[in-house]
């Protein structure tokens, strides 16, 4: 995402770094275990973490997991007027405070330019030729890392809940990998030959025969839509496989009684594309290992922005599902004939 290079007041910052060729040398895994066991690489890692809110009060470390070969960490920052904030030059510093074989020294100024004299070098890109100079250590990270600003209390929700389930995630990608690929330009006779289709999921659920459509709008109370959500429930209980965006309050009270029925299975259509690196949500990555789920987009990053949902597009998501189940009607009555 894009954000300012400095900011100033309270900000949760959702850092995410990936060990260089993906060794994993921080913990490792165990079945039943509530978190990771830490090597001793993880540890340092881990008491880098644990130690900030002593190093400058200004920072309060908040949820954190270290996985075998990333971690991630969600940081809050108190910044005003006698203390700005940089998260591109805090990650330079925690990456080689953690990495670096030696006593991990304070937290930079926000001075991108002296923070690299002290470290006897210059990033690459950002001027000169000199490497990056640091201790021998155990390990690297990667140069690329990921920071996210979150404001929202939802989005702040997520988050903890995505670090909380990782180790979770990794078992459910790990016994069922093929529901975590990310299947692009795919064809399926049921789907529009014109259009970019991209998907992860179950598609087998695609050639089902009980397919039915699911739109609630936004202009009904719950209260005014419930004949139409029970009537989809039931359908959903005799086999049927709703094609929902699951976007409007109706759709996801709708959503919220649907998985709670243990044989249920759905397709969520998203109004935006899926990125390459397409990673699910927690909910999603439970219901995708477990066959229940099958998320399908139709549309490229150039015309939609992967997760942005726009009301034109919103539109253009429910004509194409209409179409893509008039083909498919179409497909399983010539399959009688």
């Amino acid at each position: 995402m894009k954000f300012p290079l400095i900011h100033t007041g309270r900000r949760f910052y959702y850092f995410t770094f990936v060990v260089e060729g993906r060794v994993k040398v921080l913990s490792r895994l165990e079945r039943g275990a509530k978190r990771p066991v830490l090597t001793d690489t993880g540890e340092r890692v881990r008491a880098v973490w644990s130690a900030l809110h002593g190093i400058d009060p200004h920072f309060t470390a908040s949820d954190s997991v270290i996985m075998p070969d990333h971690a991630h960490f969600l940081l809050m920052v108190n910044s005003g007027s006698e203390f700005r904030f940089s998260p591109l030059v805090f990650a330079h510093w925690f990456m080689a405070a953690t990495s670096d074989g030696g006593p991990y020294p304070p937290p930079p100024p926000v001075d991108w330019a002296a923070f690299y004299q002290r470290r006897g070098g210059v990033p690459p890109g950002c001027g000169g030729a000199a490497p990056v100079v640091c201790n021998p250590s155990p390990f690297s990270w990667s140069s690329d890392f990921w920071v996210e600003v979150s404001f929202d209390s939802r989005q702040l929700s997520a988050i903890r809940r995505y670090i909380r389930m990782n180790p979770a995630r990794y078992f459910w990608k790990l016994e069922h990998p093929d529901m975590f690929v990310r299947r692009s330009r795919f064809r399926h006779p049921v789907l529009d030959p014109s259009l970019e289709w991209t998907a992860c999921g179950d598609l087998t659920m695609l050639s089902s025969p009980f397919l039915f459509p699911v739109r609630l709008t936004m202009k009904k109370t719950l209260v005014e839509l419930e004949g139409e959500i029970a009537a989809h429930i039931e359908c959903a209980q005799r086999g049927g496989i709703p094609v929902c965006g699951f976007l409007s309050p109706g759709e996801r009270e709708f959503e919220r009684r649907l998985k709670a029925l243990p044989l249920a299975r759905w397709i969520k259509t998203v109004p935006y594309s899926l990125p390459a690196r397409f990673d699910p949500s927690v909910e999603d990555s439970r219901y995708l290992s477990e066959h229940r789920e099958l998320i399908l987009s139709s549309f490229t990053e150039k015309e939609a922005p992967p997760f942005v949902i726009r009301r034109n597009l919103c539109l253009a998501m429910h004509e194409r599902i209409a179409t893509m189940l008039a083909l498919a009607s179409t497909s399983h009555n010539r399959e009688k004939d």
